[in-house]
């Protein structure tokens, strides 16, 4: 848990940083801040709960692609949904 509210910080400092040029509404804010978190704790928790343990097999690193190509995901989604 701790993981995810560090992100949600970080992206809640972006977030504030980056309105100053484009202004963003403090719901909106609020919003992706809070879908951010869900959406990060729960990949991170599939990831942990099911997915593979043994760091020296392809299928680990094959899951650790995956949970990291989520992430990016997330956060391409929140930057379209901001700027459209």
């Amino acid at each position: 848990m701790t993981h995810t509210r560090d992100h949600m910080l970080a992206s809640f400092v972006a977030l504030l940083i980056f309105s100053i040029i484009h202004p963003i509404s403090p719901i909106i804010i609020l919003l992706t801040i809070v879908v951010e978190g869900i959406v990060h704790y729960t990949v991170d928790y599939i990831k942990v709960k099911y997915g593979s343990k043994d760091a020296t097999t392809p299928l680990y690193w094959n899951q650790f692609g995956l949970d990291q190509m989520a992430h990016q995901m997330c956060y391409l989604i929140m930057a379209y949904y901001i700027l459209v």
